[in-house]
């Protein structure tokens, strides 16, 4: 009897600490604790003199967290504001797959952060400049621009996205931009996570829209998938431009 009850407790303790049942499901907005980030190109060759890059990059992030506009965003500092790959956030917190995501510094429905006019750079005169002229803002896109007067130099064929965290989250969002209203590039945005795909989220041209998943039993790695335009289906590019990347650790979403 003893060695029964033995065994009876030690299976309804195995039983609480088994990992909660993968079931991702879309969500409209990211919970309270989630990191959002956007990208920013720091040009060093503009820096005043006697300025170091981490002083510029701390001052916008001064501005980026006294920002009244929501969400509170992140700097994700990236190498160019164009077709730059890989793209990798907060020391690997939210890394993008080589050649699945590139930096995108074009027209779109989504507005940049407005980096500071006015903040002064520099303190020897006559040298200063203002952050603004010291940061470029882009965005991501699943494709490549090509370059003006150089033929097959781009690829507007939207590719999947591949996402990897370097810890378990909870969450996954970001802000979608489906292309013009007239001429769409998709009409809606899945994810794939714990070998599951989750239904579609419907997207409309020149209206930016949020995406997001999530999963409470956590994840690691998601991809994100297109479908394709509305229109004629041999034009299909199934691309698309997006900004603040955003995930939740599994950590703070439990204890939520």
């Amino acid at each position: 009897m003893k060695k029964l009850k033995r065994l009876s407790l030690a299976v309804v303790c195995a039983g609480l600490s088994l990992p909660a049942q993968a079931s991702p499901k879309l969500i409209s907005a990211m919970g309270a604790g989630a990191t959002t980030y956007s990208f920013f190109t720091l040009q060093a060759r503009a820096l005043p003199l006697g300025v170091i890059a981490s002083t510029v990059q701390n001052l916008l992030q001064a501005e980026l967290t006294r920002s009244p506009i929501l969400p509170a965003l992140t700097a994700c500092w990236v190498t160019g504001d164009l077709n730059e790959t890989p793209v990798n956030c907060g020391n690997g917190a939210m890394q993008f797959g080589n050649a699945d995501l590139y930096t995108y510094n074009g027209a779109s429905s989504i507005p940049a952060f407005p980096v500071s006019k006015t903040a002064v750079v520099g303190t020897v005169p006559k040298k200063s400049t203002t952050l603004d002229k010291l940061i470029l803002t882009s965005k991501g896109a699943n494709f490549v621009v090509g370059t003006i007067g150089v033929a097959n130099s781009g690829d507007a064929t939207g590719r999947v996205v591949n996402v990897h965290f370097n810890q378990r989250v909870a969450q996954f969002g970001m802000l979608v931009d489906a292309g013009q209203a007239a001429a769409p590039s998709i009409k809606g945005m899945q994810f794939f996570v714990n070998r599951q795909t989750t239904p579609v989220t419907t997207l409309s041209g020149d209206v930016p829209v949020f995406v997001g998943v999530e999963d409470s039993a956590g994840f690691t790695d998601i991809t994100i998938i297109a479908s394709g335009e509305v229109g004629n289906p041999t034009t299909e590019t199934r691309s698309w431009i997006a900004d603040q990347f955003s995930f939740l650790p599994l950590a703070a979403f439990q204890g939520i």
